[in-house]
């Protein structure tokens, strides 16, 4: 297991797609989160800007959810990459379980999207910084609760893609699934749900939005209690099931 992390470890820190993403994600977030003070300052005299704390660089690691696709695009290029050329048939044959390979990915991948939400966070920090409205105040630990929990939550979303991916192994589905999930277009079908429930089966107060991975990356926060136990509960339901599944799934499946 140890030398299918080192192995899966350094397939994604040579990968160009990878570095190139991580680039992108950082000149373009650092830029949206200065440009609002500037702009501000230089066409509107004399209104109060607000500022940015460092437990909100935390917690709003990436400022806007779309440039979630960055993330995900980058983990299906990744989880996919083996199937290329026969490579994961060649590795599928030299261990013994190889449901190892599933478990790799994964941790991997928790590397990987870990390192995307920390150049986030520095990228925020940059652009404040370059904006005049960065602060130091005194919520950072919530802040960094908050970022551990859109990490996990990521994690879920990215145990989906896993499925997709290494189980199903439909790129194409996955690739169309991951921009989905980070432009936040299923919000509407959250919306559509909740209207049925609460006009056929007239069950009030219920918001499907606040139990889906991709709508509680936006609206957790630690820092102010909000969806907390909700994004714990999950993300762990949601990495616990697609894991499994795909454990399953590329056990059985042959290797092509």
């Amino acid at each position: 297991m140890r030398n299918l992390i080192k192995m899966d470890w350094y397939k994604l820190r040579t990968t160009k797609l990878f570095g190139i993403f991580l680039a992108i994600l950082f000149v373009i977030n650092a830029a949206l989160v200065a440009a609002g003070p500037i702009v501000t300052k230089l066409f509107t005299s004399g209104q109060e800007i607000r500022e940015i704390g460092l437990s909100e660089a935390f917690a709003n690691p990436i400022s806007l959810s779309l440039l979630m696709i960055f993330v995900f695009i980058s983990a299906i290029s990744f989880l996919y990459s083996d199937f290329t050329g026969g490579f994961v048939k060649n590795i599928a044959g030299q261990v013994d379980n190889r449901g190892k390979m599933v478990i790799s990915k994964f941790i991997v991948l928790g590397i990987h999207n870990c390192i995307f939400f920390v150049v986030g966070t520095l990228s925020t920090i940059l652009g404040a910084v370059v904006g005049g409205v960065f602060t130091v105040d005194g919520n950072i630990l919530g802040g960094v609760m908050t970022f551990l929990l859109k990490w996990l939550l990521s994690m879920a979303i990215g145990a989906i893609l896993l499925f997709m991916t290494m189980g199903m192994r439909n790129k194409t589905f996955a690739s169309i699934l991951g921009v989905v999930l980070a432009t936040g277009t299923l919000s509407l079908v959250y919306m559509g749900i909740n209207a049925m429930l609460a006009n056929v089966f007239h069950v009030a107060g219920f918001d499907l939005a606040d139990y889906a991975p991709d709508s509680l990356m936006i609206s957790v926060n630690a820092i102010t209690n909000i969806l907390v136990i909700n994004a714990l509960i999950v993300a762990v339901a949601f990495i616990a099931l697609f894991v499994s599944l795909t454990y399953v799934a590329f056990k059985k499946r042959d290797v092509k």
